[in-house]
Formats: C-alpha cells, structure tokens, sequence
C-alpha cells in the first residue's frame, strides 16, 4: 500500500478539518466570540454539543463547530453553530437558515420559553462572490434576522451572522482582523504579524496543527475527496445537460426537452457521483487511510469497500 504524499504545504483555516479542530478548543473559541460579540466570554461558559442532528427522513446534518455559551453571569444561553464556506452555490442561503432554524428548535425544546431560546449561526464565507448575501460589496459583516419585507424583526432570538474573508481588512476590531489573517496563510515563513498574547498562542497552536502527521492526513484526503467530488459532480451534470438536450430534441416538443433534461441530468448526477465515491475511495486506501475511514468519508459501506479495493495490494 502507498503511503500519502505530503507535499509540506501549510494547511490554514480555510480547510474543514484545521477550522474544525483549530475552534474545538475553547480558548480559541473564547477569543473569537469574545471580539466578535464585544463582551467578555470565558472558556468556563463554553460547553461544546455534538456536531451531528439527524433530520426527519433519517439524513444527518454534520455541522462544523456547535457549542452552547453562557452569558451575563448564566443568565442568558446562546447555542452556538460556527460554519467555515469557501464555496457559494445555489441553496447556501437556505442552507444557512435551516441550520439556524434547527438550532433554534433544540434550544425551544430545551428551554421551552421563547424569551430563553437564544441561536446564533455564524458562517465564515471565503468567497469572493458575496452579492447575494450583502449588499454592499466592501462590508466584512453582515447578520439577517426572520423580518417581514419592511424590515420588522419578528425574532431576535435567531440570527444568522456572516463573515466576509475577502473584506476583512475593512473589520475594525483589531484583534478579530488579526485572527482572521489566519485563514489566508500560505507559508510558514510568511505569517501575519501578531503583538498581542493570547494571538500569539493561537497562532503557535495553528503552527503546531500543521506538524500533526495525523492532522495533516485527514486534511489531505477531506481536500481529495472534496475535489474530485466537485470535479465528477460538475461532469455528471454537463453529461445529465447534454444527454437531457439530445433526447428532449429528439423528441421534438417542448415538454420532451424539459422532462429530458431533468432526468438526464439526475442521471447523470447519481452515476457520477456513485462512480465518484468508489474513485475516491481507492485514492483515500492507496494514501494510506484505513477502511473504517474512509467509509466515513465517502458513506461506502465496509463490505461496498472490501469489493471495491480487493484488487488494491
């Protein structure tokens, strides 16, 4: 079996498990919402949740950081969801209200007063195209509460904040521009200058994160995985695209072309995306990873992989 090639790049925020692992340590977190939020949070009133929901239909939603912070002497709770985007599609705005509404109503259940049901889903978007979301293109910050078309909030107890990468030297907290320099660092050798301590340790721990083998490992194939995924999910649609257009002409009517294309391309989606799973699979084995992980990667089962990989030695 080969061994994974690391290629001695320098992983920063920007990669879902560094960004995952990097907030999971409560002084971190601590920092951040404290400059984020302009009030003082400790580590002591952060209590980190489990990162996976399981949904109506049985489907889990896995969520990068969710953490409950308490507020004003434990007088106020707030569940918090932290999400790190560095790619815009059709459905991230929905995507981003359903988090927070799934959130909302585990704290509901759990509080069982409106007043006492505090959400907070903050999402660090490293896009550069932010016109959906904002409509300034310059602002860093920008946050969306449930409103009516005049722009009456109906509940401020749910808010969905959003942290715009590319604008970040417009943040004016100092200390929070500074930790977000983190998330484009490209080099070792070229780090952000930091004078404050606390920083200065959250930066040694990111540079410490890096020397993780381990580490290093799971976020070479995440970021495998992620690529191909997004390669054979694009090829399966032009595929779908093209395959919809050819029958629905053939056919010659209008209704023939749309039902065509549909099915073309959900067609094509699901045998790209299949074929796509069991490419990634023999990447992630020949890289070195164990079977259990990759399951958990790709959703293969472990008897889908002992026939996929049977012919890898």
């Amino acid at each position: 079996m080969k061994a994974y090639k690391d290629d001695n790049r320098f992983f920063n925020l920007r990669s879902d498990v560094y960004f995952k692992h990097f907030f999971s340590v409560k002084k971190i977190l601590a920092i951040f919402l404290s400059n984020l939020w302009n009030q003082n949070v400790n580590e002591a009133d952060i209590t980190y949740d489990n990162t996976e929901s399981t949904v109506l239909d049985g489907k889990k939603i896995i969520y990068d950081v969710v953490a409950s912070v308490s507020l004003n002497g434990y007088q106020k709770e707030v569940r918090l969801n932290l999400e790190m985007q560095n790619r815009n599609y059709d459905y991230l705005g929905p995507r981003m209200d359903a988090y927070s509404s799934r959130k909302y109503s585990e704290a509901l259940e759990k509080s069982e007063r409106y007043d006492m049901a505090n959400v907070e889903s903050i999402w660090i978007l490293g896009f550069d195209d932010i016109k959906d979301y904002v409509k300034t293109p310059t602002r860093w910050y920008e946050e969306a509460y449930l409103s009516t078309s005049e722009g009456v909030v109906l509940n401020e107890h749910r808010r969905v904040s959003m942290i715009f990468l590319k604008n970040k030297d417009k943040c004016p907290i100092i200390e929070l521009r500074k930790m977000l320099e983190f998330f484009d660092i490209d080099n070792k050798n070229n780090l952000p200058v930091v004078d404050i301590q606390e920083l200065k340790e959250a930066l040694n721990m990111l540079l410490n994160m890096n020397k993780d083998r381990a580490l290093r490992a799971e976020a070479f194939s995440r970021e495998i995985f992620s690529l191909d995924q997004n390669s054979q999910l694009y090829e399966a649609e032009q595929k779908g695209i093209e395959k919809g257009k050819a029958e629905g002409i053939a056919q010659g009517k209008a209704e023939g072309i749309a039902q065509g294309k549909a099915e073309g391309i959900a067609q094509g989606k699901a045998e790209g995306i299949e074929e796509n799973k069991k490419e990634i699979a023999k990447k992630l084995f020949e890289s070195g990873q164990t079977k259990e992980f990759i399951s958990a990667i790709t959703g293969l089962s472990l008897d889908e992989l002992d026939n996929i990989l049977k012919w890898i030695i």
